[in-house]
């Protein structure tokens, strides 16, 4: 059997699928100020984060167990049994393989990761392959500065409504013709507003 889709149908994402699509439109816009802190206690690291009001979010898909502390706030979030809403202070048990998404509401939000670390380990880099599938964006705060600046350039180019391949075409003319160069003003106008 050959399933062929029309331009008003597509399949349906899977919820990994979706936090991928998320993630993606995400790392096109300005990025939320998270605040991260790492705790290191006898036997355990805790990564807690401070996510500001009105922030939506991808994490990383965790390799082990762990346990999740919302201190603070209330933040909306996928689980394996669906999207809950939780409001701190609370707990939870989460397992491993799932990469979650989140929606802060007026509050900022504090959540801690608390995982099992029996060597004693604080070199972030080793904890973070230990515990983590590291997307391509790297985790926000240990992005490399290449990271960053292919975030940021992402976003300007959100904000002019081109994409790569447009931007690309623009660069790639060895004259750009009159027409072209106001086309690509009036659209960096509109979107952006500004004055040229």
């Amino acid at each position: 059997m050959r399933i062929v889709y029309g331009k008003s149908f597509a399949p349906a994402l899977s919820i990994t699928g979706k936090v991928l699509a998320l993630q993606n439109e995400l790392l096109k816009m300005p990025q939320a100020d998270i605040v991260t802190e790492h705790i290191f206690k006898p036997g355990v690291y805790e990564r807690k984060i401070t996510i500001p009001a009105w922030t939506v979010l991808t994490g990383a898909e965790h390799k082990t167990p762990y346990h999740v502390r919302v201190e603070k706030g209330t933040i909306a979030v996928n689980t394996d049994d669906g999207v809950k809403v939780f409001t701190g202070p609370c707990d939870f048990p989460a397992k491993a393989g799932m990469q979650r998404a989140g929606r802060v509401f007026e509050e900022e939000v504090v959540w801690v990761d608390v995982y099992d670390n029996p060597d004693d380990c604080a070199d972030l880099a080793v904890l973070e392959d230990r515990l983590y599938v590291v997307p391509e964006c790297g985790l926000a705060d240990s992005r490399t500065d290449e990271q960053k600046a292919t975030i940021a350039y992402r976003a300007f180019l959100y904000k002019l409504g081109m994409s790569d391949s447009e931007v690309n075409e623009v660069f790639e003319v060895k004259k750009m013709p009159t027409d072209l160069c106001a086309l690509v003003a009036s659209k960096m106008q509109a979107k952006c507003n500004l004055v040229l």
